[in-house]
């Protein structure tokens, strides 16, 4: 796939329907609904910055506004953070009546999406991870990629 495809298969991602709850016990199904995530290939991200990508979350900002708007919401949280795991940058959108994130980590909040951004597109491993780096008697890979806590880029969306 190369980056023109890929953009455009993220403006899919732009358009879709978020789902806004009413009550606290709406939270499963907004994350359910509104939890989206990018993968790509190593050499497609060698091909990206990160204001691109930035770009990107700045027309999903813009058109989650509007379906609150429309919806008559006035505040979302919208937070963005990378899964070392799998490899993906993943986001959501739920209500501001929740307290704190749905996260069963400690989180760290980052105040700049693009230091977010910036791992992702580094990460070395978006082809996937070796096996041979992979084992269990590898600790020596397992411990550069252990992580305290989770970075969590926050920011609460008004309408």
């Amino acid at each position: 796939m190369n980056k023109e495809v890929f953009l455009k298969e993220l403006d899919e991602i732009v358009e879709d329907k978020m789902f806004i709850g009413n009550d606290i016990d709406d939270l499963e199904e907004e994350i359910s609904q509104n939890t989206w995530s990018i993968s790509m290939s190593q050499q497609l991200a060698s091909e990206f910055t990160v204001g691109e990508i930035g770009n990107f979350f700045c027309n999903v900002i813009t058109n989650r506004t509007e379906q609150m708007t429309k919806a008559d919401c006035n505040r979302m949280l919208f937070y963005v953070w990378f899964d070392w795991r799998s490899g993906r940058l993943r986001f959501n959108f739920i209500s501001d009546i929740h307290t704190k994130l749905p996260f069963k980590c400690e989180i760290e909040t980052v105040e700049n999406i693009d230091s977010i951004i910036n791992v992702f597109l580094k990460y070395q491993y978006h082809d996937g991870i070796p096996f041979e780096e992979a084992r269990d008697e590898d600790k020596q890979t397992v411990e550069n990629i252990k992580v305290n806590s989770l970075n969590v880029f926050l920011y609460e969306l008004r309408s």
